[in-house]
């Protein structure tokens, strides 16, 4: 009797020291990630930069690649940025349109989904910025966007412009 009740002793230490090995790990995988996701939207912005003042892409009126060459993250260069916080199944990046223009973030901030983008691009003001998963609060969501894009909104919510108001007119 004894041995069982040792044995099951052992068995639970076991297992909460199993339990707190693998959430410092993962919290550490986490981490690293964020730092990926930091440097390479750091990475994209200045690729972008460098490759308006090359001057050997086709440009928008205010002077910035209006497509991202994959071509232009080499191996020299650490290979194609990488959003290590979405999974496969996001596209790799969505080009702002001309309805977005004056955005320097995008509408929808949070991988919601598999059609939302790793990353958003938009060619009238330079801006890359890479989007997050949904975190437990909106809070924690918004600090790990501001985080990985080096930005400090205060709202995760796009607020609405006019054309939204005036598309939301229309549907009525």
């Amino acid at each position: 009797m004894r041995w069982a009740i040792d044995s099951l002793v052992a068995i639970m230490i076991s297992g909460v020291v199993a339990g707190v090995m693998l959430y410092y790990r993962t919290t550490e995988q986490e981490d690293q990630n964020r730092e990926v996701l930091r440097g390479d939207v750091i990475r994209f912005n200045n690729e972008v930069i460098l490759q308006s003042a090359l001057g050997r892409v086709d440009v928008s009126i205010r002077g910035f690649p209006t497509t991202i060459d994959p071509e232009w993250f080499s191996v020299e260069n650490g290979d194609l940025p990488e959003n290590p916080l979405l999974d496969g199944t996001h596209p790799w990046l969505e080009i702002a349109g001309i309805a977005q223009a004056d955005l320097t973030h995008p509408p929808v901030r949070v991988g919601t989904d598999s059609t939302s983008a790793k990353f958003w691009y938009n060619p009238f003001t330079g801006n890359v910025r890479a989007r997050v998963p949904a975190g437990l609060s909106d809070a924690e969501t918004l600090e790990l966007y501001n985080y990985v894009n080096s930005s400090d909104l205060t709202d995760l919510f796009a607020p609405r412009t006019l054309s939204d108001e005036l598309a939301i007119a229309e549907g009525n």
